[in-house]
């Protein structure tokens, strides 16, 4: 149970309480973001700043576990994933989503090494809707996509 101070005195004092109560309940909740990488440290630097731009991250270690957690876990509002990774890579996680019905209009942004046009044509073939490479990584790059996705 939470108390709001505030509602509690002024409920002592005969005044209207829920004004508090109100605004939160008008409040929406951040954006909810499933996180695929394989590498402990990038995935520790992504959700972070994942985290530092209001979303809410839910991590994978990858692609099985991602798409375990994404059929298991409440609705995501977008994905990010790495490409090489072990048990699933990013493309073949991305092409299994884009296989579910449900899962048609969600974002999917990759965020690789592979820099050549043909790794990225492949990205795109698989569904996803942005490629960023890691070695161009740029964590406003990454916000802006994902705002201008969800």
């Amino acid at each position: 149970m939470v108390l709001s101070p505030q509602d509690l005195i002024g409920s002592l004092q005969g005044k209207k309480a829920g004004t508090l109560a109100t605004a939160w309940q008008t409040a929406t909740l951040p954006p909810k973001v499933l996180l695929v990488e394989d590498s402990i440290p990038i995935r520790t630097q992504v959700r972070r700043i994942l985290e530092g731009a209001g979303y809410q991250v839910t991590t994978a270690e990858d692609g099985l576990d991602g798409l375990s957690k994404l059929q298991e876990e409440a609705p995501f509002d977008a994905v990010v994933s790495d490409v090489e990774m072990p048990n699933l890579n990013g493309l073949e996680l991305t092409t299994r989503i884009r296989q579910e019905s449900q899962y048609q209009d969600l974002p999917i942004i990759l965020v690789t090494t592979l820099s050549h046009d043909d790794d990225k044509r492949r990205g795109a073939d698989a569904g996803a809707d942005a490629y960023i490479t890691k070695g161009d990584f740029d964590q406003s790059l990454l916000i802006n996509t994902l705002r201008r996705l969800i």
